[in-house]
């Protein structure tokens, strides 16, 4: 009986296989935190419900909240496009001292978590918030004059100011890129500037402003702690309801067919989203020759301008100047720092978002290169639309899942529930450079070698080290800002920077919330900046 030699491999190839083997067992961890705790939260709405527990649903129950949420999330997204359209205009048409202020704004939903824009509102809007102080000692008021922030258009101002940036972004990158030809030949023909806009401009900027709201609806349908702070009376969303039939009531049937309920809805969304971003992506191939230059605001736009800027002053930036001024004080800091749980819940963030960042960084990047490789002319449709299933599920869901399925929830169901959950997001972002590779590149890349693995760490690697910076960046604040998670885990002796500002914001300490929130604000755009000031680096 003969033997073929065995071949030695290289230890540069052992490392790859070594690294490959790790990153497959890694994603298929990731797969199951993902599809179990799913299974795990929606089974319970076929089942027969105990008998020794009523169900507190009903048909008309979830319908009532299904409208709620609906009517909330439509609201938001209706404000937020508007404020984000008025905004698109000014940065990418008009000239102005404070263009570059509002065009930072952009990335502050993005590493600012909304738990932190809702203290601001507290601070500034609440009963007790700066505004009221203000008007009462101004109009010797006995009683707070400005009550609408514990309502339903509360929530909605809230939502709706704080996600504005993100349509602001999509659309004024869009319109910058416009050509001045067809409004032209429109103002030759007579038309009036309304007209032109309505007719001409807005069916152009149409697919950009659908991409972009698509997701704000998303981001508004699944919100958990604004409405848990501000929670109006007369209604609930989804997501508050699933949480209390989960973890207040223990009606298990009852949060299940919720979260049938919304992920059903939210998947419907996610398809339209995606068939938006197609037509979006044909609008940013045409050719928009002979853009048009930045204007100065004109005499006939003053009043419109002044009241946009005044309106998105006091909604977007006076809120996040009143954490500043709640937390400025050295006896907040002392009290604060005094705290036994303090220092625990920072590190404990830290060490939560590095490990959420590291899989979804190296989870996101091996599905990449996987589509990059397997699928580089966009044949299957479906491989793409695998990373849309995790956007259409809630973090409560999730923490209900993982819930059941291990009974305690622990530091490591927290990091894979996380991970699960956001790794789309690192997907998105390395997915785009991997697209611009030449498929030359590649194929010359094979010819000279024919180990796949020496594509991925000689090719893909290099060219997507970008995209990995920015995404481990984005992946840390978004872990670091999650406070739904560890809520609904309620895991024991264990807090995190956002949970712990949430504790103290229902305890009514809104000053020591606002600071604590001020750190967590800075530490994630700190780490969001940089990765982002390392991937232009290595851009130039």
């Amino acid at each position: 009986m003969t033997f073929l030699p065995l071949r030695r491999i290289a230890p540069r190839h052992a490392a790859q296989y070594a690294a490959a083997s790790a990153a497959l067992c890694l994603c298929a961890a990731v797969a199951l935190a993902f599809l179990l705790p799913l299974a795990a939260a929606l089974l319970p709405a076929i089942r027969t419900p105990d008998t020794g527990a009523a169900d507190s649903g009903g048909t008309m129950a979830i319908l009532k909240t299904v409208r709620y949420t609906l009517a909330e999330a439509l609201a938001s997204t209706a404000l937020a496009a508007a404020a984000g359209l008025a905004a698109a205009f000014f940065v990418a048409r008009r000239q102005f001292p404070g263009r570059k202020l509002l065009a930072s704004f952009a990335s502050v939903p993005l590493c600012i978590p909304p738990l932190i824009m809702a203290l601001g509102y507290i601070s500034a809007f609440g009963m007790a918030g700066y505004l009221n102080k203000a008007l009462q000692h101004i109009f010797s008021l006995q009683e707070a004059p400005l009550t609408f922030l514990y309502s339903f258009w509360g929530i909605v101002i809230v939502q709706g100011f704080y996600n504005f940036p993100l349509v602001m972004m999509t659309v004024a990158d869009t319109w910058a890129q416009l050509g001045s030809d067809q409004a032209d030949s429109a103002r030759i023909l007579g038309a009036s500037e309304r007209r032109i806009f309505l007719t001409v401009t807005l069916p152009q900027l149409l697919p950009a402003i659908i991409s972009a709201c698509i997701p704000v609806f998303l981001y508004c349908f699944f919100s958990f702690m604004i409405v848990l702070l501000f929670g109006a009376t007369g209604g609930t969303t989804l997501e508050v309801a699933i949480y209390h039939a989960g973890r207040s009531t223990l009606h298990f049937r009852t949060a299940a067919q919720l979260a049938l309920v919304e992920t059903a809805c939210a998947f419907c969304v996610l398809l339209a989203y995606a068939s938006a971003e197609k037509k979006a992506a044909r609008a940013k191939g045409l050719s928009f020759c002979g853009t048009e230059p930045r204007k100065r605001i004109q005499a006939a736009e003053a009043v419109p301008t002044l009241g946009c800027l005044l309106l998105l002053g006091l909604f977007f930036l006076l809120p996040l100047i009143s954490i500043a001024l709640s937390s400025c004080r050295i006896a907040v800091w002392r009290r604060l720092l005094a705290m036994r749980g303090f220092f625990p819940a920072l590190r404990n963030t830290m060490c939560t978002a590095l490990l959420t960042a590291s899989i979804c960084t190296i989870t996101g990047f091996s599905y990449a290169a996987f589509l990059r490789l397997r699928d580089p002319s966009g044949e299957h449709p479906l491989l793409k639309t695998i990373p849309l299933a995790p956007m259409a599920v809630s973090s409560v869901v999730m923490g209900i899942g993982m819930t059941a399925l291990v009974r305690r929830g622990n530091v490591a169901s927290l990091v894979l529930a996380q991970a699960a959950l956001t790794w789309p997001f690192a997907f998105r972002q390395m997915y785009t450079p991997l697209s611009k590779i030449p498929q030359d590149t590649l194929d010359a890349a094979r010819m000279l070698s024919p180990r796949r693995l020496d594509c991925v760490f000689s090719v893909l690697l290099p060219y997507g080290r970008s995209g990995i910076l920015s995404a481990a960046g984005f992946c840390f604040a978004v872990s670091a800002g999650d406070a739904s998670l560890p809520l609904v885990l309620a895991i024991p002796r264990f807090d995190t920077l956002s949970l712990f500002v949430y504790r103290l914001a229902g305890s009514y300490r809104v000053d020591e919330a606002c600071a604590a929130g001020l750190l967590l604000g800075i530490l994630c755009m700190a780490v969001f900046n940089v990765s982002n000031r390392l991937k232009e680096r290595r851009l130039r």
